[in-house]
């Protein structure tokens, strides 16, 4: 069996297997407001595993209740991740990268009208109540991080410590400006002694798009990403670190609250990272010492969770400290009562699909799906990503466990009467 369910959830649609298909990351939600039959997709080439080249996808609309695919357009601007960042700007209109002569710039496309609508900057991330949206430097992300970056063959020609470079913020009519530039971050987080490329991940919206938070990473001299969470409120330009060292995927539960895979340690000890000596020394033998500990033990130690995290004031909180234990990409529900995230394949290449229940601290395991072989022997991973509907009784998750990479919509509402 290469996927199982508990009772009560049930796959309803998947995509055809004679294409590739992904919605993208996990902060996406591909789902229209007005008609959850209607999902964002993209479509590549069957059996991808090469992204070192340029390589056109498919922008898609996928009726799933009808099994209707609908190609939009096509786009050369996308990563293996994260696709093109197609996303909805309204229940009418969505938003997705290309590529033209003069650079990366992102398009607006009319469902009903058909109607494309050019702009002059990339996207990344959408706030529908300010109509702003923030962006990065994906040429900079292939060089330095390239499974998260757009194709280029430039080669690396970028200021370690840019202070032309980092988010930047723009809206609908193409006004734009630098809003936290890597040299900025990199002075905020005291890293100004560390001689080696930054770059800025992950620039993510607040649900009022008046703040939104972002990673300033770096990979140390023994080749470990180190990464700092940074909260940035736009109309005062005030930067904040939120976390550090360890940091990996969020999501934001309120305007002031943020779930996310983080190390809460000692700052003199996380400062040990960017110490080379210490790094190659004291880190490299405490590492082996760790792995000779019981896992529970190991876990205690190094404090690596999902934490609450307000950023006003940085305050921790662990959640579900027992059963919540592994990273995956997190997404809350509309109504913030439950967040729905994923893990990375175990040891018999499952990976687990989990509903974290907020308000009762509880974790209950949806599924587990097997990742495809084909991608392993090909060194490349593929993660299930699972985003809510509207509603909250479906969630669409991307998975190989069929051979493929490809789509699906799984139905929980009689889960969730009894996980209430």
């Amino acid at each position: 069996m290469n996927f199982e369910l508990i009772d009560g959830a049930n796959i309803v649609a998947s995509t055809n297997k004679n294409f590739d298909h992904s919605v993208g990351y996990h902060d996406i939600k591909p789902f229209n407001a007005e008609n959850e039959n209607l999902i964002l997709l993209h479509r590549y080439p069957r059996d991808l595993t090469n992204y070192n080249k340029k390589i056109k996808i498919d922008i898609c609309l996928w009726d799933h209740k009808n099994d209707i695919m609908s190609e939009l357009d096509e786009t050369i601007a996308w990563s293996w991740e994260q696709g093109s960042r197609l996303q909805w700007l309204n229940k009418n209109e969505l938003i997705y990268n290309i590529s033209d002569n003069l650079g990366i710039k992102s398009c607006i496309y009319n469902i009903h009208n058909k109607h494309k609508k050019k702009l002059n900057y990339p996207i990344y991330s959408y706030s529908p109540e300010t109509k702003n949206f923030l962006y990065i430097n994906y040429s900079r992300l292939w060089i330095l991080w390239k499974s998260y970056g757009y194709f280029s063959n430039t080669g690396y020609n970028f200021e370690n410590k840019s202070d032309k470079d980092g988010v930047f913020l723009s809206d609908l009519n193409n006004n734009n400006e630098l809003i936290l530039s890597i040299k900025d971050a990199v002075n905020l987080c005291g890293l100004n002694n560390i001689d080696t490329p930054f770059f800025i991940a992950h620039p993510t919206f607040s649900p009022d798009g008046e703040k939104f938070v972002s990673l300033l990473r770096f990979f140390n001299s023994s080749g470990s990403l180190i990464s700092y969470l940074i909260c940035t409120e736009i109309k005062s330009k005030k930067h904040r670190i939120i976390s550090r060292e360890r940091v990996s995927h969020f999501e934001w539960i309120n305007n002031d609250k943020i779930v996310v895979w983080s190390r809460n340690i000692n700052k003199n000890l996380q400062s040990f990272r960017t110490n080379k000596f210490l790094e190659k020394y004291f880190v490299s033998n405490a590492k082996k010492v760790l792995n000779l500990l019981s896992p529970n033990v190991k876990k205690n130690i190094i404090s690596t969770h999902y934490h609450l995290i307000d950023v006003n004031n940085g305050n921790h909180k662990i959640l579900d400290k027992k059963n919540l234990i592994e990273d995956g990409h997190p997404q809350i529900s509309t109504d913030e009562k439950y967040l729905i995230t994923d893990t990375y394949p175990n040891e018999n290449d499952f990976q687990k699909l989990l509903l974290y229940n907020i308000h009762k601290d509880q974790t209950l395991e949806l599924g587990k799906f097997k990742s495809s072989s084909h991608l392993k022997e090909n060194q490349v991973k593929y993660d299930l990503h699972p985003r809510w509907s509207c509603s909250g009784k479906l969630i669409s998750i991307d998975s190989s466990h069929e051979g493929s990479r490809q789509s699906y919509i799984i139905n929980i509402e009689k889960i969730l009467k009894k996980f209430s």
